[in-house]
């Protein structure tokens, strides 16, 4: 019987780079994720997005490092490491690093990538 599981190394993930972000995908489609994605992501000091939204995704997001200003329905707080984000499918949210380098995991189920 053969197994199906992966193991895949951070330093091999597909890498997606801007001015702001670097994120590693680590889990991805290609490896048999079909049911979620797992990603590495490191955001700069001032990366700002006003409206996250993931219509077909629900996703899970862990904070290593940073501070974040998260805003959802109009309101605001600051998070930091330790805190874990669970966004439905669908939901918009405010994201605004403001400490950083912000190092996150984010998941999305079914798979993103």
């Amino acid at each position: 019987m053969s197994s199906t599981i992966k193991v895949v190394d951070v330093k091999d993930a597909e890498v997606y780079e801007d001015a702001t972000v670097v994120s590693r995908r680590v889990v991805r489609k290609v490896h048999g994720a079909q049911g979620m994605s797992f990603n590495v992501t490191t955001l700069k000091e001032g990366y700002h997005d006003a409206a996250v939204t993931y219509p077909g995704h629900d996703e899970i997001v862990y904070v290593l490092s940073g501070t974040v200003e998260l805003t959802i329905a109009g309101e605001s707080r600051v998070v930091g490491p330790g805190t874990a984000i669970y966004v439905p499918r669908g939901q918009t949210y405010g994201y605004k690093v403001l400490s950083g380098p912000n190092e996150v995991i984010a998941t999305f189920t079914p798979a993103r990538f």
